[in-house]
């Protein structure tokens, strides 16, 4: 099976089909690059992509820290943020989804997931649970840094 029209089609028309499709972004380094909510009303956005050149896609999405979290982060000791990124590395692993922490885990920022899907798994269902996949990643940092953060702050902060 190539990457063609056909399989182009499809992952759009599948994007459609669950009503996630938000928006498709001008793309020079991709054939094509989708932005998706996920789950559908969440506000939690995605970004698949088909690279150029290239016979998979690509799921992405991320965390933002906000404001509160960012500088609740920053005032940890060298040590307390070793030991808590270290407790988020070690239960990431054994996810699906790559990680990456920016701009480094001792000045986090943001976090982004990623996953890629070849053209011999493509399916309606690996797209949707890579999605799933990808939430469920931004779940578990979301719900961590609430935890350690925002219990002795009161502050419902929320992510982007």
């Amino acid at each position: 099976m190539q990457f063609n029209k056909d399989v182009f089609s499809s992952v759009k028309d599948w994007l459609i089909e669950e009503g996630i499709l938000k928006s498709e972004v001008p793309d020079e380094m991709a054939d094509w690059h989708y932005v998706v909510e996920f789950p559908a009303k969440s506000n939690q956005v995605s970004d698949i992509i088909k690279p150029k050149n290239r016979r998979m896609i690509l799921l992405l999405s991320g965390i933002v820290l906000s404001e509160t979290h960012y500088k609740a982060f920053s005032s940890l000791t060298p040590e307390e943020k070793q030991k808590l990124v270290h407790r988020w590395k070690m239960d990431l692993i054994f996810r699906k989804a790559d990680f990456r922490f920016i701009p480094d885990s001792m000045n986090l920022q943001r976090i982004e997931f990623s996953i890629p899907i070849f053209e011999d798994g493509l399916s309606k269902s690996s797209v949707i649970e890579a999605l799933r996949e990808l939430f469920k990643c931004k779940l578990y940092i979301i719900w961590n840094v609430q935890h350690e953060f925002d219990k002795f702050s009161g502050v419902d902060s929320m992510y982007l």
